[in-house]
């Protein structure tokens, strides 16, 4: 009796469950796609390409896979017709006449200065792509800086070398992060332990806009990120098994969530309060709200 409802359960718990595997391929140039951001349409599953264009997902349910990333159209796939290769599209961007400026770098400002010691809370992704984004109003005086230099963020490695990806985006009409500034992943890496990483944008020209920018965080569901960890609920006495990824980016508290946005099931939303102190929020952080832990330099 007990092994036939051993393998009732078996049976059930794999109603409809299948593993893909396939890869990601530029449909120009026949080159895989790197860290490009795979979800279950309406569902909180997802993943990420690794640097090869390689996936695998577990498919518990939903109907379609939609995939995202810089530089392609979008593109969405039935799940029960899953090719062994996802051909993606280059999205065709219309260029403007431009005005070129040689560029002095004799004055810099920077913005969202924090101490090493305002970071106080680590956030990191467990199965899912995640992204969480700051937004930077636009100031008059910086048309005297109008260009992005760098970036600098707090991280929190348990791993050495774990990957991370930065979007910059402009402002839609209803505030939420719209249309990115560059079309490129922009890749950090994370070093062991707690320290600041600064990107270097300077090659990209990237102009502040006069609407405001978005910084937005992207943790990367790949081999090389990977982190399996143990920990014991409370009132507990039973281990439960975990994959997190790295690496972790820093949060200063904030009496706010106006300029705090996080990518949630395919939408833009403003983030949550901190209220649970058992979910290893510090004191600091209570009602409450997380902003990133990012400086930008501008530059002239």
């Amino acid at each position: 009796m007990k092994n036939l409802l051993l393998l009732s359960i078996l049976l059930i718990s794999n109603l409809g469950f299948s593993q893909l595997k396939s890869i990601v391929i530029d449909d120009e140039t026949k080159g895989p796609v790197p860290f490009v951001n795979i979800w279950v349409e309406n569902e909180n599953i997802g993943t990420t390409s690794d640097k090869n264009g390689v996936f695998t997902i577990d498919t518990l349910k939903g109907k379609f896979l939609v995939f995202s990333s810089l530089g392609y159209q979008n593109k969405k796939i039935e799940i029960s017709k899953t090719p062994d290769s996802i051909f993606l599209m280059p999205k065709i961007n219309k260029l403007e006449e431009v005005t070129i400026q040689t560029r002095k770098e004799t004055n810099e400002l920077i913005l969202g200065k924090f101490a090493n010691s305002d970071v106080g809370y680590f956030y990191g992704s467990f199965d899912k792509p995640e992204m969480q984004a700051r937004f930077f109003a636009y100031d008059t005086i910086y048309s005297k800086t109008p260009y992005l230099k760098t970036l600098k963020f707090r991280i929190f490695s348990i791993i050495k070398n774990a990957k991370f990806n930065v979007r910059i985006y402009s402002k839609t009409e209803d505030g939420k992060p719209g249309n990115p500034l560059y079309d490129k992943n922009i890749i950090g890496i994370a070093k062991k332990g707690t320290k600041n990483i600064e990107i270097d944008l300077s090659d990209l020209h990237i102009i502040f806009p006069e609407d405001g920018i978005f910084i937005s965080y992207e943790w990367l569901i790949i081999p090389d990120n990977e982190y399996r960890t143990s920990f014991r609920p409370k009132d507990s006495k039973e281990k439960i098994e975990q994959t997190m990824y790295e690496p972790k980016i820093g949060f200063v508290p904030s009496e706010t969530n106006k300029n705090s946005w996080t990518y949630r099931n395919g939408n833009w939303v403003k983030v949550e309060a901190f209220e649970d102190k058992t979910k290893g929020h510090p004191e600091q952080y209570l009602n409450k709200y997380g902003l990133l832990a990012i400086e930008m330099t501008l530059t002239n």
